[in-house]
C-alpha cells in the first residue's frame, strides 16, 4: 500500500523523493553558528541603503543617535524602579527594523536570550535573525495580537515607531502592551509633538522652491490640510496622514502621525499606562521622548480626561 503522506508526481523535480534528494545533497555545516558576543566579534550591518531606508541615517549617525536613546532607556529604567538594562528579563524592540537598538541593548551587556525584536517586515526580521543569532526576532502583523504570555516583558523600546502609526494601530498596540508587559514595567517610544507640523510647514514652503528635496516635497504632501491636523493636535488629539512606506507599510496603518501628549495619556492610560517621563522633541531627540510604566492589574482603572475616540480628538487624512 502507498504511503498516503507521499505524493507522487508525473514531474520528478517537484515529487517528494525529489524533495528529499536535494534536501539530504545540501551543504553540511562544519560547525554549529556562533550566539552574537559583541564583545568578541561585531556583527555585520546591512548595506547602508538599508540601515538608510529605515532610520534615516548609516553607520555612525545611525548608531549615535540609537546609543543616545539607549542611554536614556537605561536611565529610566533604572530611576523607575525596574533595574539596570543587563538584569531585566525580557526587553522587546518593537519596531526593530535591520536590528540597530538591539545590536546596542548587546553592546550593554543584556543576553541575547533576554531580547526579542519584532517588526512586520520579514525580510527585516530575516536579517535580524542571520546577523544577530540567537536573538529571537519575529514577525509580526500590523495589528495584534501577538503570541506572547502575559506580563511577560520588562520593557519595551520603540524608537520612531508610533510616530508612523495610525490611531488604529497605535490604540491596539498599547492594548496589546497593556497585556504583555508586566506590573511596573515600562514601554519607552517617540512621538512627533508639535514641533513636527512646523516642520511640515518649512517643508510646504520649501517644496515652492527650485531646489526642493525630495524630502522636502514628500513632507510637505502629507497632510492635505495642515491647519485641520494642527488644530485636531491642540485640542488633545492625533493627526494622521497615511502616506504609507516601502513594502508591509501601507497606508491603512502606516505613514505619519503626530499624538498629543493627552492623546497619548489616554490612549495608555486605557490600556493601564501611567507617563512617568515626557520630554519635548528637541531636548533630547528629534521626537518627543516618552515612559510609560505599567500599572498594577490589581490597581483600579485610572480616569481619562478625555473622550478617546471622539472626533474632536482624531483625525485622519489622506492625500
Amino acid at each position: 500500500m502507498t504511503d498516503p503522506l507521499i505524493s507522487i508526481s508525473a514531474d520528478p523535480r517537484t515529487s517528494q523523493e525529489s524533495l528529499i534528494t536535494q534536501l539530504s545533497g545540501a551543504e553540511t555545516l562544519t560547525e554549529l553558528p556562533a550566539i552574537v558576543d559583541i564583545s568578541a566579534r561585531t556583527p555585520p550591518n546591512p548595506p547602508p541603503h538599508i540601515q538608510e531606508q529605515f532610520v534615516g541615517h548609516s553607520y555612525e549617525a545611525a548608531y549615535s543617535e540609537a546609543f543616545s536613546f539607549a542611554n536614556v532607556v537605561g536611565e529610566w529604567s533604572a530611576k523607575n524602579g525596574r533595574g539596570a538594562l543587563p538584569t531585566l528579563d525580557l526587553i522587546l524592540d518593537f519596531g526593530s527594523g535591520w536590528g540597530r537598538i538591539t545590536r546596542v541593548l548587546l553592546s550593554r551587556g543584556v543576553h541575547p536570550r533576554h531580547i526579542l525584536a519584532a517588526d512586520v517586515d520579514q525580510d527585516m526580521t530575516a536579517l535580524v535573525n542571520v546577523t544577530l543569532p540567537g536573538i529571537t526576532a519575529l514577525t509580526v502583523e500590523p495589528m495584534p495580537p501577538t503570541f506572547l504570555n502575559d506580563a511577560t516583558l520588562d520593557l519595551v523600546t520603540a524608537y520612531s515607531v508610533f510616530s508612523h502609526l495610525s490611531p488604529e494601530a497605535h490604540e491596539a498596540w498599547a492594548q496589546e502592551f497593556g497585556r504583555l508587559v508586566a506590573d511596573g514595567g515600562l514601554v519607552v517610544l517617540t512621538a512627533l509633538d508639535r514641533a513636527f507640523f512646523e516642520q511640515i510647514q518649512w517643508s510646504v514652503d520649501s517644496a515652492k522652491t527650485p531646489d526642493a528635496t525630495p524630502a522636502a516635497k514628500s513632507l510637505a504632501g502629507a497632510f492635505a490640510d495642515l491647519a485641520a491636523a494642527t488644530a485636531t493636535f491642540d485640542q488633545g488629539g492625533i493627526a494622521y496622514a497615511g502616506t504609507g512606506g516601502d513594502g508591509v507599510r501601507t497606508g491603512d496603518f502606516y505613514g505619519w502621525a503626530a499624538a498629543s501628549k493627552q492623546y497619548i495619556e489616554d490612549a495608555w492610560g486605557a490600556a493601564g499606562f501611567d507617563i512617568v517621563e515626557w520630554v519635548p522633541s528637541g531636548v533630547l531627540f528629534q521626537q518627543a521622548a516618552v515612559a510609560l510604566r505599567r500599572r498594577s492589574r490589581s490597581a483600579p482603572p485610572a480616569k481619562s480626561r478625555g473622550a478617546l475616540r471622539t472626533a474632536a480628538q482624531r483625525l485622519r487624512l489622506r492625500n
